[in-house]
């Protein structure tokens, strides 16, 4: 009994005695503080010719930066220069501010000597400067006039030209105008333009009847086509933000925002210019009631000089066409329809034209995973690209001549976490594809121009990134100076766990990061805390090696095992029930996971005391943090939720009735009518046992400030304690070391029973 009494005293007594040094402690830990002390994290390789045959590459050692130089043929290394001989040569050509030391050196705008490598030009304070591989000198070169190759010096931007520059077209006003080349001649292509439904790229805002921007469409190919999807907002309603710290006197700020459930919502209309009849014609692209329609930008799409395409998309979110826009008959043609219930995958399905139209390459998760199917130009299934109980997600190279791709695959490595990303090759005919990433962890790569090599940097959270250079056959032919984790071990810093559970189903696998203290004592409790985001286009727990991931490493150090772990119902890498598991439930899906995780890792770690549970989270972590506070009061004790969606009906439409559901039905009056309901944890703020504190930024043009305001007023009917900070000025983001130290502070003083003291809530260091 004298032991405990002990004990209770010293800690009673360590906030009045040692709390700066207490507080100070997470900010040693901290990435801000210790990331200066990794060496080697990263690496990037640039290729040197056409060919391919060298590349050069950087290396920090502890003394210098090293610069070395590669050759293909024999994949031997040495160095491109003498780091401390350049330094000093350098010196010549510096002027008053301090030299770079050996390992500060940094060279910009490299170009290589064509008929020697070791020779290459580079730029140094204002200095043109060439390095002579032969005798290590340092000369000056003229420098070129700085505007060659400047994309706005060869002229207005506004205008958009056709590929042979004989048009360009340009917005004036909120219409399109569409001008010859030269000049000679122009036709007002529209007169119905208006803000929110504008052929400007900035239609969103006001503009004068005569200005000059640039319009919202682009030319197809080589050809005189050009084609745009028009928005039209004019019927969403707004949502309104005050700006508190505005000068003189704040003003209000507005903006168009569709809700789930809204009866109006973006709609769209597109259009074709025939530039050599200097006309524009509306096109038929009725698919769906309140569909939503694109011009893909991003994927690997070649328009032609015949045909374009379109994507069209249900407001169900479970219907996706793909049309062709056949320019000679001003007509859109379905090519390929897919129905994809319960929800079509929006984060990960793409498509991508080859071969001018000849083929299409088409993602779907018809089988339970995302893969790729093979179609011909008109739309007819040739086979499956690729295949099995794994998900294959974006393309990173296609080769047509080869018919090959190089994708990212997830799952696909037995016994090996499916979340890491791996990169794989096949043929467009199938078959068993080629691992190019060897090494068990979470990768990303960079091609060489020619294709032939990649360079792969793999690593994971509890093991540092190592660099190397594959062949496309999987083939590591060197590899590159690792990470150096030696500094952080010296100042007591330790990798954080990955481990893997079981999901409330006690099938599931789950994943995730669990972060101890540095200086566990034997036999001490620490609290749990559970870091969460939900999903569920997206997870956020880190898989490849990260220094303190959302600061979690070093609030770990407070005292505090901190977890977090992917469920069901988040990410869409592991195949579709897995990704739409909280589909219709859009509020309490993930609770059963984050209790069943917190369980087991308290059964693994003795340190971790499942008596003091806190969770915390941003956004839709912030809404989760809230919901498993007021579903499960007896297990959760502390919750700090910030920038929650706690009222997912006044969020975006995009999310609610993507990850919810929309039902659609038809009124007497023929038209469509939808219908969205999402629970809210405003209907269960009764329930508040803990200590829980929200936070909001009051220009969160996101998740508006309005949903947090929404709970408090609930909990304030409910007559429940809890704590509120809003920060002024602060968007979505709210990324700041204030915001950070909240989170500390509040854990240390109701998990932890340390009440902070000091007046200052900044960081220590």
């Amino acid at each position: 009994m004298k032991r405990l009494l002990v004990f209770l005293t010293v800690w009673s007594l360590y906030p009045l005695c040692a709390q700066e040094s207490y507080m100070a402690r997470a900010d040693r830990f901290s990435s801000d503080s210790l990331g200066g002390l990794i060496r080697n994290q990263y690496v990037s390789v640039q290729w040197i010719g056409e060919e391919c045959r060298w590349f050069h590459y950087t290396s920090d050692d502890a003394d210098a930066r090293r610069y070395w130089l590669v050759d293909t043929r024999t994949w031997r290394k040495r160095p491109l220069f003498d780091s401390f001989s350049m330094t000093r040569q350098l010196a010549a050509y510096a002027d008053s501010s301090r030299m770079p030391t050996p390992k500060e050196l940094r060279l910009y705008g490299l170009e290589f000597d064509s008929s020697d490598p070791r020779g290459f030009t580079f730029d140094f304070n204002k200095h043109r400067l060439h390095y002579d591989g032969r005798n290590g000198k340092l000369s000056e070169k003229p420098r070129q006039d700085a505007s060659r190759g400047n994309l706005f010096s060869r002229g207005d931007y506004r205008r958009s030209y056709s590929a042979d520059s004989s048009y360009y077209v340009t917005a004036v006003g909120h219409d399109l105008m569409l001008f010859r080349g030269d000049g000679s001649d122009s036709v007002r292509l529209t007169h119905d333009g208006e803000r929110y439904h504008s052929f400007s790229t900035g239609g969103n805002n006001v503009v004068g009847p005569e200005a000059r921007s640039s319009a919202i469409g682009r030319w197809m190919g080589k050809s005189h086509y050009y084609l745009l999807v028009r928005e039209d907002k004019r019927e969403v309603e707004e949502l309104t933000l005050v700006d508190n710290l505005a000068r003189p006197r704040p003003k209000a700020k507005s903006y168009k925002f569709p809700m789930p459930g809204d009866e109006h919502v973006v709609q769209y209309d597109a259009w074709l210019v025939d530039a050599d009849s200097m006309c524009i014609r509306k096109l038929d692209i009725a698919r769906w009631p309140d569909q939503k329609v694109e011009v893909p930008r991003f994927s690997m799409i070649a328009h032609t000089d015949r045909y374009a395409w379109l994507v069209s998309r249900s407001r169900t979110c479970d219907s996706v066409e793909l049309c062709r826009v056949d320019f000679a008959a001003h007509r859109v043609e379905p090519i390929i329809r897919e129905v994809c219930k319960p929800a079509q995958n929006d984060q990960q399905f793409c498509f991508h034209i080859l071969n001018e139209g000849r083929d299409i390459l088409w993602w779907s998760e018809r089988t339970g995973y995302g893969h790729y199917y093979l179609y011909d130009g008109n739309g007819r299934l040739q086979g499956a690209v690729t295949s099995g109980a794994y998900v294959a997600g974006k393309i990173e190279r296609i080769d047509t001549l080869a018919r090959t791709i190089v994708y990212e695959g997830y799952g696909r490595e037995s016994g090996v976490n499916p979340h890491y990303r791996f990169y794989y090759k096949t043929g467009f005919n199938g078959g068993e594809p080629v691992l190019l990433t060897p090494g068990n962890g979470e990768h990303s790569v960079a091609f060489s121009p020619d294709g032939r090599f990649l360079t792969d940097t793999w690593s994971r959270m509890d093991r540092a990134p190592r660099h190397q250079v594959c062949d496309m056959k999987g083939r590591g032919r060197i590899e590159l100076e690792p990470c150096d984790l030696s500094e952080l071990y010296a100042r007591g810093w330790h990798e954080p766990e990955v481990v893997e559970v079981l999901a409330a189903d006690s099938v599931t696998r789950l994943y995730g990061i669990v972060y101890l203290p540095f200086d566990r004592e034997p036999g001490r409790k620490y609290p749990i805390i559970s870091n969460v985001y939900p999903g569920p286009h997206v997870d956020l727990v880190p898989q490849a090696f990260t220094l303190d991931d959302n600061y979690n490493q070093s609030l770990a150090q407070l005292g505090f095992v901190v977890i977090n772990f992917a469920y069901r119902g988040s990410g869409p890498w592991r195949g579709r029930d897995f990704h739409t598991f909280g589909y219709g439930n859009l509020r309490d899906y993930a609770l059963a996971d984050d209790m069943a995780a917190i369980r087991q890792i308290a059964a693994r770690y003795p340190c971790a005391d499942i008596e003091r549970v806190g969770i915390y989270g941003h956004s839709g972590g912030g809404f989760m943090t809230v919901a498993a506070m007021l579903n499960h009061p007896e297990f959760y004790k502390v919750g700090v939720a910030a920038s929650g969606n706690h009222d997912n009906n006044i969020y975006s439409q995009w999310w609610g009735e993507t990850f919810h559901g929309v039902k659609q039905t038809w009124g007497k009056d023929g038209k469509p009518h939808f219908e969205c309901h999402i629970p809210t944890n405003i209907e269960l703020a009764d329930r508040l046992a803990g200590r829980l504190l929200l936070i909001t930024g009051d220009m969160d043009n996101n998740v508006h400030p309005a949903s947090t305001a929404r709970l408090a007023d609930a909990l304030i009917r409910a007559r429940k304690r809890f704590d509120m900070t809003v920060i002024p000025g602060a968007d979505h983001g709210l990324g700041n070391s204030y915001y950070v130290n909240l989170i500390r502070y509040y854990f240390t003083e109701h998990l932890l029973g340390l009440p902070q003291q000091e007046i200052d809530i900044v960081k220590h260091n």
